[in-house]
């Protein structure tokens, strides 16, 4: 089966998954170039993408396997077999930019760490409530943050199943 990194948004209520459950995320791919990316949570899979034209609209989906898809972008870019780098991110609210729902299940491996960035933190007119301010490259990080730094993703591994594996 194929294993993939997975990025998640920090969202404040802690989301289902726990390691083992199959799950459906709504995903697009995040590539290095596109997103500042540490070169831990950077894989390369084989896919084959498609253009789908729907209300106006180009979307491009990436077919990895096992009947899940990912969402790649809106128009422009080849089609056909290719090799993408970079990871998956679940966005939860994917369905407010895209019309194509990605389809199939992933298996959640294990929770590895996540994504940190530098941050300031400027005082606002609310007491003990800051203004917060990420600045330069992103690193991966198992535990907690290094002082000065602040969680930005959640980093998981995420294997591909079909849709019938419990």
């Amino acid at each position: 089966m194929t294993v993939l990194w997975m990025l998640e948004d920090l969202e404040w209520w802690p989301n289902a998954p726990e390691p083992r459950d199959v799950f459906s995320p709504t995903t697009y791919w995040a590539s290095p170039e596109e997103m500042d990316l540490p070169p831990e949570v950077v894989t390369e899979t084989p896919v084959t993408v498609e253009e789908v034209h729907m209300d106006g609209y180009t979307e491009r989906i990436a077919h990895l396997g096992n009947g899940f898809t990912t969402l790649l972008g809106k128009g422009g870019g080849p089609t056909g077999v290719t090799m993408l780098t970079g990871c998956l991110v679940w966005d939860h609210y994917l369905w407010t930019e895209y019309r194509t729902t990605p389809t199939g299940n992933v298996r959640l491996v294990e929770r590895r760490g996540g994504i940190v960035q530098r941050v300031t933190r400027d005082e606002t007119t609310h007491p003990g409530v800051f203004s917060i301010h990420p600045s330069g490259p992103t690193k991966y990080q198992i535990g907690e943050a290094d002082d000065g730094y602040e969680f930005c993703w959640h980093a998981s591994m995420v294997e591909l199943v079909h849709a019938e594996t419990e």
